[in-house]
């Protein structure tokens, strides 16, 4: 049986607690739980003040419920588990996550996945800046792992993304897999500026860039391709029960590597026009 923690609390303060993640509450009974941490500001308050608490955590399963915009780093660094949300929440998600699984119906604030080394978050909203992307100073953002948003994502989704997999059905803003490493970003709507822009290696796929898109001149065109690796990442989504267009397994991209600035071993892939 899941534990089900529902936002009773109103607040304009920002709220965060260690214990909102599948693996800290396994084995607590809901008595247990309702007395663990909460931050609201700069007061600590226990987390049965802000939540209705009921069922067990023994099933390793967390499900969250009401608008938990104000919340931070729910899902932070969890190991194992699943956590499912109903509702929109604040920053941070699921940020240098490890394993387990996070389900969010709703909209996710920025830095959603910062840092990820593992695991699977599944986002069916909007998601903010920063998804993905490495924390200012840091060297390297999303490690491995996969983030699947169906809905649009706001500026520098996958920046500095070294290992794993980004999906976005909706428009993706400005700096798609900017200063990327490596790994597989798949943009399924329009894209904004800049896209790749400091990219080493990796591969970004477009499947509906907009008429005015074109890569910066820093990439160079490479040829058209039918590329069997990206029949094997659309199977994967669909596997997954990912929102993938119809068509679109087998069909030729136009490449183009680069960023020539730096090294100029990734790709961006275009889906060519019928």
């Amino acid at each position: 049986m899941p534990l089900l923690m529902t936002w009773t609390a109103s607040t304009s303060l920002p709220v965060e607690s260690d214990a909102l993640r599948p693996d800290v509450i396994a084995g607590r009974s809901a008595e247990e739980v309702a007395g663990l941490p909460a931050r609201v500001g700069k007061e600590t308050v226990p987390l049965g003040d802000l939540f209705r608490i009921e069922g067990e955590g023994g099933d390793g399963h967390l499900i969250l419920e009401g608008d938990l915009a104000h919340v931070r780093r729910i899902g932070a660094g969890m190991a194992s588990g699943r956590l499912t949300i109903r509702g929109d929440v604040g920053p941070h998600l699921g940020a240098e996550m490890l394993g387990g699984t996070i389900e969010l119906t709703g909209a996710a604030s920025s830095w959603a996945g910062a840092e990820m080394r593992g695991g699977l978050i599944r986002i069916r909203g909007a998601a903010g800046d920063a998804l993905g992307a490495a924390y200012p100073g840091s060297r390297r953002g999303m490690r491995d792992g996969e983030i699947l948003v169906e809905g649009p994502v706001g500026r520098d989704a996958g920046l500095a993304m070294r290992r794993g997999l980004i999906a976005v059905s909706g428009p993706a803003s400005d700096g798609l897999g900017r200063g990327m490493i490596a790994g597989s970003i798949l943009a399924f709507g329009r894209v904004g500026r800049l896209v790749g822009a400091g990219m080493k290696r990796g591969t970004i796929a477009l499947f509906d860039p907009g008429p005015s898109f074109e890569p910066s001149p820093t990439f160079a065109a490479s040829g058209s391709f039918a590329m069997p690796v990206l029949t094997i990442l659309l199977r994967h989504l669909l596997d997954r029960g990912f929102p993938v267009p119809a068509g679109l397994e087998g069909a030729s991209v136009s490449r183009y590597n680069g960023d020539l600035l730096d090294r100029g071993q990734g790709e961006i892939l275009c889906l060519e026009a019928d």
